[in-house]
């Protein structure tokens, strides 16, 4: 896919998602959520489109901030 990846955490969960956008801020692709405890490098999820909806809607609704493990 090739866009910008990064980790964002759900306020409310506290559940950790790598999410992959373009310079726009379009989601491309998404996995998780993941252990905190074992996060990988970024390259290595593998980012598809099974949770993007959901993703979506909680950036709307701001419940997912960018998070530097």
């Amino acid at each position: 896919m090739g866009g910008i990846k990064g980790f964002w955490k759900h306020l409310d969960s506290g559940c950790i998602y790598a999410i992959e956008n373009t310079p726009f801020g379009e989601v491309l692709g998404a996995t998780g959520p993941l252990d905190p405890n074992r996060l990988l490098n970024l390259d290595k999820y593998e980012y598809d489109s099974k949770i993007i909806v959901w993703i979506k809607e909680a950036l709307a609704e701001h419940k997912l901030h960018r998070f530097n493990p």
